[in-house]
């Protein structure tokens, strides 16, 4: 698999991260830009007015190492065999299938808070 990118626009300064339709999102963001549960990541980003955020999504092994911190590691639900980025009114920035109904996910950011540079590796 190869890297996806895309940059957008996104109303809500969020994007979502998923493996099931229909997810509830969790609110309010942490210290590190994310909130969380193990079916939905909300995943802070630049407000739209301030110009496009940069979401890259990846698999790990192919993700050389970052300058930034890590800002979150963790599992999600992925009983569809599939990762999905979408937002409030974009319903999929990125996606990509996954061989496992749980999937490891790493994010980084370029900041906590309204980054315009996001990476999100998975497994």
């Amino acid at each position: 698999m190869t890297a996806k990118k895309a940059s957008v626009l996104l109303d809500y300064c969020s994007f979502y991260i998923s493996g099931i339709d229909g997810v509830r999102v969790p609110l309010d963001h942490d210290l590190r830009g994310v909130a969380f549960t193990e079916d939905c990541i909300n995943v802070s980003a630049l407000p739209w007015n301030e110009g496009e955020t940069t979401i890259t999504l990846v698999c790990f092994e192919e993700l050389p190492p970052q300058a930034t911190s890590l800002r979150f590691d963790g599992t999600l639900n992925t009983p569809d065999y599939r990762v999905d980025l979408f937002d409030a009114n974009i319903p999929e920035i990125l996606s990509m299938e996954v061989p496992s109904t749980r999937t490891r996910v790493r994010i980084w950011m370029n900041r906590p808070l309204h980054p315009d540079n996001v990476i999100v590796a998975l497994g």
